[in-house]
């Protein structure tokens, strides 16, 4: 697993790998109560070794979501 990529917001990493002159597939998951969510920022949680496959996952950042409430 390609450990520096892990945690790194999806945009940023592909930026990286794009620097790197790799294409990779991408793979979004949700957890199971929040299937439907589009809300939260992309963040990588699994990178292969050859960084061809990275598994995204969102997370929801309560500060911010705070702020959007009370507007």
């Amino acid at each position: 697993m390609r450990a520096d990529l892990l945690g790194l917001p999806l945009e940023h990493a592909l930026a990286v790998l794009d620097g790197e002159g790799i294409t990779p597939q991408v793979t979004v998951t949700n957890a199971p109560r929040r299937a439907n969510e589009t809300r939260g920022m992309l963040r990588v949680v699994y990178a292969s070794d050859d960084s061809m496959r990275l598994t995204a996952a969102r997370f929801l950042d309560p500060i911010q979501e705070a702020e959007e409430e009370n507007g």
